[in-house]
């Protein structure tokens, strides 16, 4: 039995946690007045689609840690190579967030926060992570401001 692959618990774990958090956003949409709603949609639509996400994302996890653990990490005993410059990018890019986002805008701190986090998980592509920051950014912007009338800082300050 040498192709079997061992259950990794603490990869399980966050799995089991993020199934977890998703019925708790669940039951807490489900406990809204149906009257109770925003300019377009109710108020209850949007927390169930990131409990739907974060239920599905725990569910695939969990199916990694019951196969062998994730598959994209180096090391054989399930932790993030280099953990402390991981942190600190993440950390720098929550701070510079802080700081930047009403000079930049919220797409653009959101975008450079993806990059940050990107490069504190291994990532070497920095421009093609802006990109794909301000890319998933935008919708949310646009759901924020249009689907529930909630006004973020600017997409983009006017200075730029």
């Amino acid at each position: 039995m040498s192709g079997a692959r061992a259950i990794v618990p603490t990869q399980l774990a966050i799995g089991l946690g993020l199934i977890a958090l998703s019925v708790v956003l669940a039951v807490g949409a489900w406990r809204f007045p149906p009257e109770m709603g925003f300019v377009i949609l109710p108020a209850y639509v949007y927390p169930y689609l990131v409990a739907g996400f974060l239920g599905v994302v725990g569910v695939l996890l969990g199916y990694q840690a019951l196969t062998g653990g994730f598959r994209e990490l180096d090391s054989g005993n399930g932790t993030l190579p280099d953990g402390k410059a991981g942190a600190a990018w993440v950390t720098g890019g929550l701070v510079g967030v802080a700081l930047l986002i009403n000079l930049i805008g919220f797409v653009l701190a959101a975008g450079l926060l993806f990059a940050c986090s990107a490069r504190g998980f291994g990532s070497r592509h920095p421009l093609r992570d802006l990109a794909i920051g301000i890319a998933l950014t935008l919708p949310i912007y646009w759901l924020f401001n249009a689907g529930l009338g909630v006004s973020l800082p600017p997409l983009v300050n006017a200075w730029i």
